[in-house]
């Protein structure tokens, strides 16, 4: 995964790279977007590696929410704003997503993000 898409100094070893968050940590949130979904940054408190999270759901939908959930480098933070958020987990090698528009199921997927109910 050596790649200007997506971190080449992280330490894959954690459990964060499998989708498991719960060393994950908000550490700021950039706001919503025009889409009306949520944006922040976590940080694993094992590996210290960043994570853009992008949750949108729409609130007149049962089992719209969704998240998508991708390691950024540190270049890639600098440039983080709500508004380029979806855009930037699109162009990464990988990403996790989950919620209740995926039945709760965890899985990693690379692409386009399609924000219809």
């Amino acid at each position: 995964m050596n790649s200007a898409n997506q971190p080449s100094d992280f330490n894959s070893n954690c459990s964060c790279f499998e989708g498991d968050s719960h060393n994950l940590r908000e550490d700021h949130y950039l706001g919503m977007d025009s889409n009306f979904a949520e944006v922040s940054v976590l940080v694993c408190q094992r590996c210290q590696q960043y994570w853009l999270r992008y949750f949108y759901e729409v609130e007149g939908f049962t089992g719209s929410g969704r998240w998508y959930l991708g390691a950024i480098a540190p270049q890639q933070l600098a440039v983080l704003t709500a508004e380029n958020a979806k855009q930037i987990l699109e162009g990464l090698d990988w990403y996790h997503y989950s919620g209740s528009y995926f039945n709760g199921n965890i899985g990693k997927y690379s692409g386009k993000i399609l924000l219809n109910p």
